[in-house]
């Protein structure tokens, strides 16, 4: 009995072994890698002098990617050189995101070519290592302005370089989106193509509802370029139908309006007769049964 006993343990152990020199050491390869974090660097200049730099921090796991949250992120701008000027600090969310708001008048470095390299970093720590991500844009600015020719509403687009926080050379030939907010994202309502003077125009498009005085905020957009980044600009006007006057006269069966869609109530009505049909059934069955079993027990079988 013991000898068996000891073939067991033996043979366990033998077992034990070949499985930890398999396993460990894909586990410290793992490990290894998750230490390393991802980071990534959205860069946007508004029409209000002010520049959002937003940064999202990650971790690579066996189980899928997960934001590192409470992680100290540190925003600094150079114009290529060895020093750079520090913007502030910024702890991520829950959601991995660090998001600061920096007034581009305080005055952001530029190179020779008037480009700004923004930077954000993350310095680690005992558990992670450090990492970062930069940026290389051209500070420039759009602004939005209204006009009406005849019985035609033009929205008005003019885009500028921005030298030393002031206006500078127009922005030629790049492509401008025009936007208007709708409740979960922007609405496109059209676009154009700055010409030399940096300047282009859209017409507004009419039947849209604004809120509840009929005011409307347009958004002009240059997005994802490679030289200037994103940039917008956002200016509001009373030429939306007031929200109250639209929904009186013709009620929208949307999801978010008090009438629901015709198709949301067309499936509500199935599936609760679907349901009901099933619990009268089931009553109607014990109903029966009941009676069956009345029967028997008057005409007990022979």
């Amino acid at each position: 009995m013991k000898s068996v006993n000891l073939t067991s343990c033996i043979f366990i152990l033998v077992f034990l072994l070949v499985i930890s020199s398999a396993v460990f050491p894909q586990e410290k390869q793992d490990s290894s890698s998750s230490k390393t974090p991802n980071i990534t660097l959205n860069y946007l200049n508004t029409s209000n002098d002010t520049i959002i730099l937003s940064a999202s921090v990650s971790i690579k796991r066996e189980l899928g990617v997960f934001a590192l949250q409470n992680a100290e992120i540190t925003f600094e701008a150079s114009a290529g050189g060895n020093e750079s000027k520090f913007l502030g600090k910024v702890k991520t969310d829950v959601e991995g995101n660090a998001v600061i708001k920096v007034v581009s008048k305080i005055g952001i470095p530029t190179d020779k070519e008037r480009k700004t390299i923004f930077t954000a970093k993350f310095p680690g720590g005992a558990r992670y290592l450090a990492c970062f991500e930069k940026t290389s844009v051209r500070l420039a600015k759009i602004l939005v302005s209204f006009a009406q020719e005849d019985t035609v509403r033009v929205i008005k687009i003019s885009a500028f370089q921005v030298e030393n926080g002031v206006p500078g050379k127009p922005l030629t030939k790049e492509k401008v989106t025009v936007y208007v907010p709708r409740l979960f994202t922007l609405l496109k309502i059209g676009e154009t193509t700055l010409d030399e003077n940096g300047k282009g125009q859209v017409e507004y498009p009419e039947k849209l509802v604004g809120d509840s005085l009929g005011n409307i905020t347009i958004y002009a957009k240059i997005e994802e370029n490679d030289i200037y980044g994103n940039v917008q600009g956002k200016s509001s006007i009373t030429w939306g139908i007031p929200k109250q006057y639209f929904l009186a006269e013709r009620p929208a069966r949307q999801l978010w309006t008090p009438v629901a869609p015709i198709w949301m109530i067309v499936t509500l009505i199935i599936m609760l007769t679907g349901v009901w049909a099933h619990y009268l059934y089931a009553v109607f069955q014990l109903i029966m049964i009941k009676r069956h079993a009345q029967k028997l027990r008057n005409n007990p079988p022979l």
